[in-house]
């Protein structure tokens, strides 16, 4: 159980290979050499070393794109079992948003590559380049210092320009500075937040009036996308209404909550986004420090009465969970999870994901999402497993955080109607001290829904119509157990 906590760690190289670039011309040639066995290859670098920030990893036609400020000096190496190639940029760190990131790639003999911030002083970014059999011998580099781009291409590869610049590059592009920024999207994330994406860096400021519980954004020099892309309002969404009118030469979004919700501002990771946290007002219940649930009053709803539930998917990104024959907990539990938000809506329910694509999520920021929200249940969904030679072993555990007596009711409400649905082994109701159940302060159950080194049990959690029982059986667990202290 305590190795799925363990999180993703930067590899420790056996031996490094150094790689410079020369800054001849803005769009110069440079080789970068990356051979199945270690070599070197030496140029020089501006005297004066600069900062640099790595902002995206992309595919390109002809090779991989690193949006990056500059051209960092490089060291790699090769190591194999499994095959991969770590590469290090000094004297660069890496933006916020890609940090701990995974990049499917799936082309060149790469399957994906693995971007976080290998050390903060001197900054270095590190990417491991995670190979498949048909991966090239060696690689070449070049760098389009108008478009902020190092593109690393496969030797061997036919090339269809000598121009970097015309190299078209899938994902989010450099923008063009000859066009006006736009506001392209508005979409919620997994932290119960509405994001504001634009084309570039923007700047903002936000208003509220009170009258009518409208918070204004505005955003001056941009212009509204036409391919502006919206979220679809449900009918538990505690946003009412959400409108973008073009102002002059600003775009003006009003968001309108419905009473008892409020939007408050989040700290910028990204400059292209505007994240906006939607929580609800409702009177957080006084607590002993000493054992938070220790005076919690069993009334858990928002001003609205719509109670909230936050669903923790477990693990994430690298960090794959238990794993058996190519398949893992962290896919396995989040379309778990989503089914089981969708049953709660469908109940009347609001509900909260700490995630909901694949990404690397710490356990902290998963409790904060649910203090932030002051959700009225957490219940956190995961796999369990076991070693090989205990490949026998099956059925359900629900977890609940020693002393806490409302988190046990609500894990035996749970857990009963997960044994009646789905007949899978009765393994109990027990305590443990997993973080994200010991540190909210509201009902906090984790469900270990099954053994995936059970190969039987394995089976099962793969498929998609024992997901949704597996699901329906926790949602109603759920709704017993707010019915019963609905007041």
């Amino acid at each position: 159980m305590n190795q799925r906590y363990k999180r993703y760690l930067p590899l420790v190289l056996g031996f490094t290979t150094s790689v410079c670039m020369s800054t001849q011309a803005a769009n110069s040639q440079v080789a970068l050499d990356l051979p199945l066995q270690d070599t070197s290859l030496q140029a020089q670098l501006p005297s004066s070393m600069q900062q640099l920030q790595l902002r995206n990893v992309q595919v390109s036609a002809d090779g991989l794109a690193l949006q990056i400020n500059g051209i960092p000096k490089m060291s790699t190496s090769r190591v194999a079992n499994p095959d991969r190639i770590i590469l290090d940029l000094q004297s660069t760190e890496v933006a916020p948003w890609i940090h701990n990131s995974v990049v499917a790639i799936n082309r060149y003999g790469v399957k994906q590559i693995r971007v976080a911030q290998f050390q903060k002083s001197p900054a270095i970014a590190r990417l491991v380049f995670d190979l498949d059999r048909n991966s090239p011998a060696s690689w070449q580099s070049s760098f389009d210092q108008t478009r902020g781009l190092l593109v690393l291409r496969p030797i061997g590869l036919s090339v269809t320009s000598n121009n970097p610049s015309n190299l078209p590059v899938t994902g989010s592009p450099v923008a063009n500075n000859n066009l006006p920024t736009t506001i392209d999207g508005l979409s919620f994330n997994g932290y119960g937040q509405l994001v504001i994406q634009a084309s570039r860096a923007i700047s903002y400021r936000i208003s509220l009036d009170l009258a009518s519980n409208t918070y204004n954004v505005t955003i001056p020099s941009t212009r509204i996308s036409l391919q502006l892309r919206r979220p679809i309002l449900g009918s538990n969404n505690p946003i009412e209404q959400i409108r973008l009118n073009q102002v002059g030469d600003a775009v003006v979004v009003n968001v309108k909550t419905i009473a008892g919700w409020q939007i408050r501002e989040t700290a910028r990771t990204n400059p292209q986004a505007i994240s906006l946290q939607l929580e609800s007002i409702g009177q957080v219940a006084a607590s002993n420090p000493q054992n938070p649930r220790s005076q919690i009053q069993p009334n858990y709803s928002n001003n609205t009465g719509r109670q909230l539930v936050v669903i923790d998917p477990g693990h994430g990104g690298p960090d794959v969970g238990a794993t058996r024959n190519g398949v893992y907990e962290k896919d396995i539990v989040l379309a778990m999870s989503k089914q089981l938000g969708r049953i709660l809506q469908q109940m009347g329910y609001s509900v909260m994901y700490t995630r909901t694509e694949d990404i690397d999520l710490d356990l902290e920021p998963r409790v904060q999402m649910a203090e932030n929200a002051r959700a009225s249940v957490f219940v956190s969904v995961h796999v369990n497993s076991l070693d090989a030679s205990a490949s026998q072993v099956n059925g359900v555990e629900t977890y609940h955080a020693p002393g806490a007596s409302l988190g046990k009711n609500l894990a035996e409400f749970v857990h009963e109607q997960i044994i009646a649905s789905t007949g899978a082994t009765d393994r109990g109701v027990r305590s443990a001290r997993f973080h994200v159940i010991v540190k909210t302060s509201m009902p906090a159950i984790l469900v270990e829904t099954g053994f995936i080194t059970n190969p039987s049990e394995a089976s099962r959690l793969v498929n998609g119509a024992y997901q949704e029982r597996m699901a329906y059986a926790i949602a109603k667990g759920i709704d017993q157990f707010l019915r019963s202290y609905r007041r």
